[in-house]
């Protein structure tokens, strides 16, 4: 008689700098800085670059506390692990796990669904729901294989969309030589008459392109060695971003008159159109399904993991924390794939989307109020951040930042996001 086949605990630890960094950078990459462009522009004008610089920063101050916890307190969990260290109040600790899961799985839905609607059609004309589906489903697939192999196909799909933005710096760049790019338009807001406030309300939504970053600290329990790869990772992944996103968008609002960027459905497009460089329209319609793609391939993983670590911990039943054969938690997979197919085919896309970036600038503010509390003398030494006075100044900044971007979300979004807001806490109280 066969002897049983022993239950496996805990995940596979192979990820090492080099994969994480590709993580780092393939999980903010994606379907926001294709598609924002343009809607900030139509806030700014000319400005445009300067949103997404202020958004890099206050992105940047949350993920040094995010490097200095997942170094330190590696776990599944993320974000909820750290609250519930700080205060240690359950209540507090399930709803920033469950706020992450479902801004996760809500991101997941909707670039899964852009594919269909505003991407195949370069190519194909066929309905939205049923591409989203067939997505869903290879993204499961390609989860359940395991965390190298999706870290190996992000890797590559990474330097393809990467590409892609490549192509914009070097349009800015050509313009800048043969006189075509006019940096004068840098500072120009246009008709926009956009102010001080109307660019930091511009940076609230170019915050969304810097998304991401904060999902790498949810595979922490699989990285070979987090207290040297995690601080490094974090932020050079978030540093090669940054400066990508401020050169396209240096190069675009130099090229593009203010007005006419202001009114461009497809800015990047354009500003290639006026260059030296002619690429044709499904050449960039394909990178930009490899990056939305890459986005929900991504978003599906930390859903997972965020279930996992969850129900590890015991806020959610025991089978989401089953870890199957090839050291997956495949019920925690299986349960967010099931939840992304279903908003993927159901619409309410940007609705969806608009609530998850809220309820994540309010997890960024506990995040980083629990480095803040972990770093004090009166806390346990087993659970304490050896961070020096300069890092807690970083997350002060970031605290601040977040909260007023947070402030601002909330004061355009009005009664329809606080509702939506509502109405998720409360269907994840009753889950809890």
């Amino acid at each position: 008689m066969p002897e049983p086949e022993p239950e496996l605990h805990g995940l596979s630890r192979q990820l090492g700098t080099g994969l994480l960094v590709a993580l780092v950078v393939g999980d903010i990459l994606g379907a926001g800085i294709y598609v924002l462009v343009g809607e900030v522009a139509r806030d700014v004008g000319g400005l445009v670059w300067l949103p997404f610089t202020l958004a890099l920063v206050i992105a940047g101050c949350t993920a040094s506390s995010y490097a200095a916890l997942a170094a330190r307190f590696p776990h599944a969990a993320g974000s909820a692990h750290y609250v519930d260290l700080a205060f240690g109040l359950p209540a507090a600790t399930f709803l920033t796990g469950f706020a992450v899961v479902a801004s996760a799985i809500s991101t997941s839905a909707a670039v899964s669904s852009a594919v269909g609607s505003q991407y195949l059609g370069a190519f194909v004309d066929a309905p939205a729901a049923p591409v989203a589906l067939c997505i869903v489903a290879w993204l499961t697939v390609v989860a359940w294989l395991g965390v190298g192999t999706s870290a190996r196909l992000v890797a590559v799909m990474t330097v393809i969309e990467v590409s892609g933005l490549l192509l914009v710096v070097a349009a800015g760049v050509t313009g800048w030589l043969d006189g075509s790019a006019e940096p004068a338009r840098l500072v120009d807001p246009g008709s926009t008459g956009a102010d001080s406030w109307g660019v930091f309300g511009a940076a609230a939504l170019a915050f969304f392109a810097y998304l991401g970053f904060e999902d790498a600290v949810h595979l922490s329990e699989e990285v070979d060695d987090p207290a040297r790869s995690f601080p490094m990772a974090m932020l050079v992944g978030l540093a090669v971003v940054g400066v990508l996103y401020v050169g396209v968008t240096m190069s675009v609002g130099s090229l593009l008159d203010p007005d006419v960027l202001a009114a461009s459905s497809s800015p990047l497009l354009d500003a290639i159109d006026v260059s030296v460089l002619h690429v044709p329209e499904r050449v960039f319609a394909a990178i930009a399904i490899v990056a939305v793609t890459n986005t929900a391939l991504l978003a599906l993983t930390t859903a997972s993991r965020q279930l996992y670590g969850l129900a590890e911990k015991g806020s959610l039943p025991g089978v989401l924390a089953h870890v199957g054969r090839r050291r997956t938690p495949v019920p925690a997979i299986v349960s967010a794939a099931v939840v992304v197919a279903v908003l993927a085919s159901t619409g309410g896309v940007r609705e969806l989307a608009d609530t998850a970036v809220t309820l994540l600038l309010a997890v960024f503010a506990a995040v980083n109020l629990a480095h803040l509390r972990l770093r004090r003398a009166e806390v346990d030494h087993d659970r304490r951040v050896h961070s020096t006075p300069a890092r807690a100044a970083v997350a002060g900044v970031g605290l601040v930042g977040g909260l007023g971007l947070l402030v601002h979300a909330v004061s355009i979004g009005g009664a329809a996001l606080v509702l939506r807001v509502a109405a998720l806490v409360g269907a994840g109280l009753v889950v809890w």
